[in-house]
């Protein structure tokens, strides 16, 4: 009996410390990538602002003539 509640202490302190691992670990990974996400959005909404004028999207698709490529294939 003193062997399962010494096992059982010691698998509760193992759980325990495995999942505050996990929350730093994850606590850890967003707080390093919120500053390049932040960066990455920023030239986005740039390119997507100077982009606009051009008839195109922030993405690139988009042609000169500003119609669809539906369009494009109708006699």
């Amino acid at each position: 009996m003193a062997s399962d509640l010494a096992f059982g202490v010691v698998f509760g302190v193992f759980v325990a410390a495995l999942a505050v691992l996990g929350f730093v670990a994850i606590r850890w990974g967003v707080r390093k990538d919120r500053p390049g996400r932040a960066e990455w959005r920023r030239r986005y909404l740039e390119a997507a602002a100077g982009d606009q004028a051009d008839g195109s999207t922030a993405l690139g698709f988009g042609n000169e003539t500003g119609s669809s490529p539906s369009d494009q294939d109708r006699p």
